[in-house]
């Protein structure tokens, strides 16, 4: 008798594509049987909702189609220092760009936008109450749930699944990591945060194919997380005044446009690497 398999080899990425959303989906409906039967505190809830959301769908989505739960990720060991600190600089360098997109996206208006707008209101009390515990207990918990579950679980998903299976289907790079950084904010329902979170699924899309190690979206998407829960604390414990959280806090015109050149420069820097380094093999 031979041995039953669920490993679809030469399934098409446009299979493999609606297969993750799919899987996405069904255990996205089970979060929310969970969430009704099974009551548990917001912060717990949003840890299990990460877990089963994201990491379990992309280990029945890697063991269905690239016959491992993981080993599809990239985890190339060569010049990781390098873009270890290019993700840090472009965390900090992009800081007032990204503030700046989102002062012009916050005051986007259409027919509707109030019920939109109460549901961003509503995920950023929920937020608040996850920073309103001060204790280092607290603390420790909000950096693991709210800054580096996220970090982890989201990149494995989106750069590490979806990217590269979008890029296979419309075969074009560009158009790939756009797609994934579209969904990549849709899929947190705030549309009048939606253009910068497009924004830093490129810098975090390009992150993964210039370094080819999941790891360096992951330091990014951590560290931003991470300036969010610790300037969230300083300020509940009174340490600080500085809100940096506070849309509009580090927006500059004239630092809006030298990071936009800094950032371009560092883009076609590395393009350029890169086709080098193709050439000279």
């Amino acid at each position: 008798m031979s041995n039953i398999s669920f490993f679809f080899k030469d399934s098409k990425p446009f299979v493999k594509l609606m297969m993750l959303i799919f899987i996405f989906m069904v255990l996205a409906t089970i979060t929310g049987f969970i969430s009704i039967f099974m009551p548990m505190s917001p912060l717990l809830l949003q840890a299990i909702s990460q877990i089963i959301m994201f990491g379990f769908s992309v280990i029945v989505w890697g063991l269905m189609f690239e016959d491992s739960a993981y080993k599809f990720i990239s985890l190339e060991k060569k010049n990781l220092s390098y873009y270890f600190i290019i993700a840090v600089l472009m965390l900090i360098i992009a800081t007032p760009f990204i503030d700046g997109l989102g002062l012009w996206n916050n005051n986007w208006h259409f027919e509707g936008e109030e019920v939109f707008r109460k549901m961003e209101e509503t995920s950023e009390k929920i937020m608040e109450g996850f920073m309103s515990d001060t204790s280092a207990l607290g603390l420790i918990i909000n950096v693991l749930v709210v800054a580096a579950l996220p970090a982890v679980l989201e990149e494995f998903f989106f750069r590490g699944a979806m990217q590269p299976t979008i890029i296979n289907l419309v075969k074009n790079r560009f158009i790939g990591i756009l797609i994934t950084s579209i969904i990549f904010s849709l899929i947190h329902f705030q549309p009048f945060s939606s253009l910068p979170r497009v924004f830093l699924g490129l810098f975090l899309g390009y992150l993964y194919v210039f370094s080819k190690n999941i790891f360096v979206p992951i330091l990014f998407h951590f560290l931003n997380n991470l300036t969010v829960v610790v300037n969230s604390y300083l300020i509940n414990t009174h340490k600080t005044n500085i809100n940096l959280n506070e849309l509009g806090s580090v927006f500059n015109p004239y630092l809006f446009v030298l990071s936009i050149a800094i950032i371009s420069f560092l883009f076609v820097f590395e393009i350029k690497k890169e086709k080098k380094i193709i050439k000279d093999n």
